[in-house]
């Protein structure tokens, strides 16, 4: 009996601990005496394209592999690798630049990591759905159709999440300096 109850749970087992989380955080350097300065580095000196003034993005790598016993066929193991990336402006005040810009930057800084944050919590929380889902596809008669509804799973899931960003971003509106 302990042999059946060790081989009913060594799966769930392996399948909850194989992955990798990476994240990183990049600065692109701003400079300015005013809000509007800053404003202008931000738009020109940002290493991307579009709005935002922040940005942050991930990717999911999964592997897997399956068995074949009986007729059936299972997944023996799962791993996901993450990589997150985070890049958000870094300002050096000039010297005797106004204490309240200092302030409105320390605020809107603090508040755009906050918001490069939500990204990460969306990416982490793809990687947690994308393996309850995997894990809930059970067996199938062939390896092939196995395989095949594993990486649908995990491409659905990536493309959900990949819709909340969106959501997420419109709803905060990049926390832009004003």
């Amino acid at each position: 009996m302990k042999l059946v109850v060790g081989f009913i749970f060594a799966p769930i087992l392996a399948l909850a601990a194989e992955q990798s989380v990476i994240i990183r955080t990049n600065y692109y350097a701003v400079s300015g005496a005013t809000f509007r300065e800053l404003r202008a580095d931000i738009a020109q000196k940002r290493p991307w394209k579009g709005d935002g003034d922040g940005y942050t993005n991930w990717k999911i790598d999964w592997s897997f592999t399956t068995g074949a016993s009986d007729g059936d066929c299972r997944l023996e193991s799962f791993q996901t690798k993450t990589a997150i990336t985070i890049s958000v402006p870094r300002w050096v005040s000039p010297p005797n630049v106004d204490a309240e810009l200092k302030d409105k930057w320390s605020a809107y800084f603090q508040g755009l990591l906050a918001h490069e944050d939500g990204h990460k919590r969306i990416a982490l929380a793809a990687v947690k759905e994308m393996r309850k889902k995997v894990n809930e596809i059970g067996s199938t008669g062939r390896c092939a159709e196995l395989q095949v509804a594993v990486n649908r799973v995990a491409n659905q899931v990536v493309d959900q999440f990949k819709e909340r960003e969106k959501a997420y971003d419109t709803r905060t509106d990049h926390v832009r300096i004003p």
